[in-house]
């Protein structure tokens, strides 16, 4: 059975070092996603004479681009998990001031 001062069995527990870490982990993810090389420059001159060249060519800036996208929503998440861990501080610190403005010890 819970005392007075432990929290609801029920109650969230967030760690905003945890949600740091992981948006930093995030954003290393996103940057190793768009230092990818899709190989396919290399590829393109493999088959001489058929039309690998020009599918390989026209694949590169397809793969390229889609990479680039994964990227920058992999970087939307990990801001997002920052600015989520940064509101969960900034809330958990407000209601503690307000609650020792009415005398309550938080």
């Amino acid at each position: 059975m819970a005392g007075p001062n432990d929290p609801p069995a029920n109650a969230m527990k967030i760690d905003p070092a945890a949600l740091q870490s992981f948006a930093k982990t995030l954003r290393d993810e996103s940057d190793a996603i768009g230092k990818l090389d899709s190989g396919l420059a290399d590829a393109a001159g493999a088959l001489p004479g058929t039309g690998w060249d020009a599918a390989c060519t026209g694949a590169k800036d397809s793969v390229e681009n889609a990479l680039k996208r994964i990227g920058s929503r992999v970087t939307h998440i990990a801001d997002t998990v920052e600015q989520a861990g940064k509101v969960i501080i900034d809330t958990d610190q407000q209601l503690r001031d307000d609650l020792n403005k009415i005398g309550i010890r938080a």
